[in-house]
């Protein structure tokens, strides 16, 4: 089974979202209780990770994104297909979907805000793309805080010895500090 973590850490050196996917997929695999040996009786959390994966795309789903992704969503609905994550063996339903690709890249591309153009950023993603897309890990603003980590206000890490949903590197308890100094990074992990 696939599940959602939420990674954050100190922006301290790292400067872009490239070395904190970098940062964050190396700390993780580096880790034995997350994806190694595990301990004397246990098993490792998971057995395979990515960076983003089946969530690629939420932060940005959450903040800039809101408009064209309702946007999509209607033109899948009209159409009677599903882009992204989508697989049809009906050769009509391939070509109606390879068309309204083409339409909904477009749309997105037009969307993105200047710090994402030109950063390799679509609508369609490669959800085993190991260390994800540039938007899969963000500097935490005040509506990623709210959309994301507020619940886990107090704790440094969320879950039980079967899943996680949100662990700080830096073993710090979530707080509204966490604006601006920390990256907020997602990953995909099957257990």
């Amino acid at each position: 089974m696939h599940y959602r973590m939420l990674v954050t850490l100190d922006k301290d050196g790292i400067e872009t979202s490239a070395q904190a996917r970098l940062h964050v997929n190396q700390a993780l695999l580096n880790d034995t209780s997350f994806c190694g040996d595990g301990g004397r009786f246990g098993a490792p959390l998971a057995d395979w990770s990515v960076i983003g994966g089946r969530w690629s795309g939420e932060l940005s789903r959450a903040t800039w994104a809101k408009k064209v992704t309702r946007a999509i969503s209607q033109l899948e609905k009209e159409a009677g297909v599903e882009v992204w994550g989508a697989h049809y063996s009906s050769s009509e339903m391939q070509v109606a979907q390879i068309n309204l690709k083409n339409m909904i890249e477009k749309l997105y591309q037009k969307s993105l805000p200047e710090e994402f153009k030109g950063k390799g950023l679509v609508y369609d993603r490669d959800m085993y793309e190991e260390f994800g897309y540039e938007d899969d890990a963000m500097l935490v603003t005040r509506t990623l805080y709210n959309a994301f980590l507020k619940e886990y206000e107090g704790r440094d890490s969320q879950g039980d010895n079967h899943w996680v949903a949100f662990s700080d590197l830096n073993y710090e308890a979530v707080n509204p500090d966490f604006i601006g100094r920390k990256w907020l990074v997602v990953v995909d992990y099957h257990s």
